[in-house]
């Protein structure tokens, strides 16, 4: 279990484009060291397995925080830490707020994840993004994680200004040479109260469709599969802010975009079994594994009827199996 705690915004020396964490996550004001113990320990009172526990501050850029500062949020940790309920932390940074001192602190408190807001590894993206850092800080910032035992994750926002699909995956290319042990994938939104609400009214800015997003991701996701990098987000977590009208007012938001990207996987995979063997009019039958019965069969049966039309199919059904293994796969099991 991850018990996060937000501090929005506390520690970032810049105002990116994309950036309200105050709409995002529904907070004002980051949480204060001193309310750290009681948010932590309400979290505990609810948890009733064995997993292990992390505490994960997410929001700001942590380590750009005050030295002093840092050490108070990870000092109200402790406790719980050496009592055994609590098994490390996580924080999240930018890619140019660490340094010996730093590294040092972190380490010292039981800081066992750092996540990089490393958005893309393209400088032109980043400086129109007003990020305020550069890919090379991105690559050093895991370098100097990696020497010193951290777990490594990096997030990464396709459809930043300046962004395209072309660049986008030579920043995936780009990540998986820096082996990250996972990566985050947002594809950026237009939240309401941010520089690229501004720049999305005057049309100097426009998010990418759902279905870009989806093409995209999808792109991403099985590449970085493909390299043993496990991503362990895609999409922003659905919140009452975020849900609410007006918070994102353009972009491919949507409450569960991984499905639709995993569904297009396997909407992909069926095509190819569908075209080397299939006639006008039959009935089809796939199987796929229990966990993917749903995104095989797409949302208000999508990827059925897509099929049905696209191959003439007069039945498309989907059934799942005992396939093993962790690779989504929808394997053709009949065609009559």
């Amino acid at each position: 279990m991850i018990i996060p705690l937000f501090i929005p915004h506390a520690g970032c020396p810049h105002q990116c484009v994309f950036c309200n964490q105050k709409n995002i996550t529904g907070r004002a004001e980051p949480l204060a060291p001193a309310a750290v113990p009681v948010r932590v320990q309400k979290y505990l009172d609810t948890h009733r397995t064995d997993d292990p526990v992390q505490v994960a501050f997410y929001g700001g850029s942590f380590t750009a925080l005050l030295l002093e500062i840092q050490n108070a949020y990870l000092e109200a940790v402790q406790p719980f830490i050496r009592s055994g309920r609590v098994q490390g932390i996580r924080v999240s940074t930018r890619p140019d707020a660490l340094g010996p001192e730093v590294l040092s602190l972190l380490r010292s408190h039981h800081v066992m994840t750092v996540e990089l807001g490393a958005q893309s590894m393209d400088n032109s993206v980043l400086t129109l993004s007003s990020r305020g850092h550069t890919a090379e800080d991105t690559r050093s910032a895991v370098e100097q994680l990696r020497a010193n035992g951290f777990t490594i994750g990096l997030q990464l926002m396709p459809g930043l200004p300046g962004d395209t699909e072309t660049r986008f995956q030579k920043t995936v290319e780009t990540v998986i040479r820096a082996c990250p042990d996972f990566v985050r994938l947002y594809p950026a939104l237009v939240i309401k109260d941010t520089p690229l609400e501004l720049q999305h009214r005057s049309g100097a800015y426009a998010p990418l469709s759902l279905d870009q997003a989806v093409d995209w991701c999808k792109a991403a996701l099985l590449r970085f599969e493909q390299a043993g990098i496990a991503v362990i987000r895609i999409g922003l977590q659905p919140t009452e802010e975020l849900e609410r009208p007006g918070t994102v007012l353009a972009g491919p938001f949507h409450p569960a975009f991984r499905d639709l990207v995993e569904s297009s996987i396997l909407l992909d995979q069926m095509r190819v079994a569908l075209q080397r063997r299939h006639s006008a009019g039959s009935s089809v039958t796939f199987q796929v594994r229990a966990r993917d019965l749903s995104a095989a069969i797409g949302q208000k049966r999508s990827n059925i009827e897509t099929l049905k039309r696209e191959f003439g199919l007069r039945e498309v059904m989907v059934v799942a199996g005992t396939l093993s293994g962790e690779e989504r796969s929808a394997t053709l099991l009949s065609a009559s």
